[in-house]
């Protein structure tokens, strides 16, 4: 591969197609592929273009600065809602085609990493010499083993093959989906430094390969069950703050256009391994499947008094008696929300869900808080900070251990306790609770 540095330093080089400005989206020809960061190495042609274009990036002071992608994430980026996944897709996207417009590297595809496949941060990123270092990661991060971290912190995660969009790719105006609150979230967390909050996270390059798989995430939902799932107002928003391969503003840009991968250009060499979100139901010999016979739901929801970071409801008690008498053909489904003040109180915090019976407790989700604090002239974010839960079968055991009231709480953790700060401002917590009587077939 050649690099003309003294052209891109000049803004000039091999132009790429304009896809999404003026509304327009088109496929690049050849489809650019996206490979994960265990086939690549320093010397590979996507990792060499991506540290030469940080380079590059780094020593301008225009529209095509690494200043500016910076500040357009802080401003402009959308978190903690359903535009989460196609405005950080945009984002990208328009980056990815900076890179091969800076480099002449025409065929760019941004390398993605899958905290669970390549479970240690590749060495170019973390080598003192490379333009991918990123100095402020936290401590001992080089070493860290990503995928006992993340699963140490939380059980829950996404479901590829049966979310719905709401669970999946979040609510609005405001209500992050599963793959933000949980998987998303704890990955900026984990690497810290730059990463732990949206107004600088995105100087670090391991933001782009993070966002890079959690796209992929998307993309294999959404060929599993995203197509027909996507509401009619969703896809008739636009999205805001990128720019292109001059460094202009590319406008407004249509959430409808950017579901699929190959009309935007690229696609990944695979799709996000299918088993690991999904646990096959056990059952009788020979049974397959549970065969609904009705059910109940009730909804419960508690305000937060004034002043107080921690949040509590109690859980029906019929359906708790219910639930403690329950065998292998009782389905539980339960969804749930807790909501805080958006507020720099509740920066570096870990939100901390749990079922309490009597005097045992189960964790229900552990997600640390990405807090997308407004600024003026911003586009989004005015509302509270909203994280997803739920639960199912897995908590009868602790139901049947105890007795007495069943209680959902919530506290805002402070991963800083040095600093002495006061508790966020809670909000609400609710719950929808369904209990369905099936039989095995």
């Amino acid at each position: 591969m050649k690099l003309d540095r003294r052209s891109a330093l000049l803004g000039a080089g091999a132009a790429v197609a304009a896809g999404l400005a003026a509304g327009a989206t088109r496929a690049q020809t050849p489809l650019r592929v996206r490979k994960g960061v265990g086939e690549l190495t320093a010397a590979s042609d996507d990792v060499v273009a991506f540290g030469e274009a940080v380079r590059l990036m780094k020593r301008r002071r225009d529209g095509l600065s690494w200043d500016r992608q910076v500040r357009i994430h802080h401003v402009d980026a959308q978190h903690g809602n359903g535009l989460f996944l196609p405005w950080h897709r945009l984002q990208l996207l328009h980056l990815e085609r900076i890179v091969a417009h800076l480099t002449g590297h025409e065929s760019f595809a941004m390398p993605y990493w899958d905290w669970q496949e390549h479970r240690f941060l590749p060495d170019w990123v973390t080598d003192r010499d490379s333009p991918l270092f990123e100095r402020e990661r936290a401590r001992g991060v080089d070493e860290l083993d990503f995928a006992a971290a993340r699963w140490a912190e939380s059980p829950y995660t996404a479901r590829l093959a049966s979310d719905d969009f709401e669970t999946f790719c979040g609510k609005l105006p405001e209500g992050q989906g599963m793959v933000e609150g949980y998987g998303h979230n704890h990955i900026h967390a984990l690497i810290g430094g730059a990463m732990r909050h949206p107004r600088t996270s995105a100087r670090d390059p391991m933001f782009w390969l993070h966002h890079s798989n959690v796209d992929r995430v998307w993309a294999t939902w959404h060929g599993l069950r995203g197509k027909d799932l996507y509401p009619e107002d969703w896809r008739s928003l636009t999205v805001t703050g990128f720019v292109d391969t001059d460094g202009e503003p590319a406008g407004d840009l249509p959430v409808a256009r950017a579901l699929e991968t190959r009309a935007l250009g690229y696609g990944y060499d695979r799709l996000y391994p299918f088993p690991v979100f999904n646990v096959p139901e056990a059952g009788p010999p020979g049974a397959t499947r549970r065969v609904p016979l009705g059910g109940r739901s009730w909804t419960v929801r508690a305000d937060a008094a004034p002043g107080a970071g921690r949040m509590s409801l109690t859980l029906p008690e019929e359906a708790v008696a219910r639930m403690r008498d329950a065998d292998d053909t009782l389905m539980i489904e339960a969804v749930g929300a807790v909501a805080y003040a958006r507020e720099a109180a509740l920066e570096d915090r870990s939100l901390e869900i749990r079922l309490g019976s009597g005097e045992r407790e189960r964790s229900l989700g552990s997600s640390p808080t990405f807090v997308h604090i407004p600024e003026a002239g911003g586009h989004a974010h005015r509302g509270p900070y909203v994280l997803p839960f739920r639960f199912g079968e897995e908590v009868l055991n602790l139901l049947a251990a105890g007795d007495g009231p069943a209680t959902v709480s919530v506290a805002a953790e402070d991963l800083l306790p040095e600093a002495g700060r006061p508790e966020p401002q809670g909000a609400w917590i609710e719950l929808k609770l369904t209990l369905t009587e099936t039989r095995w077939a």
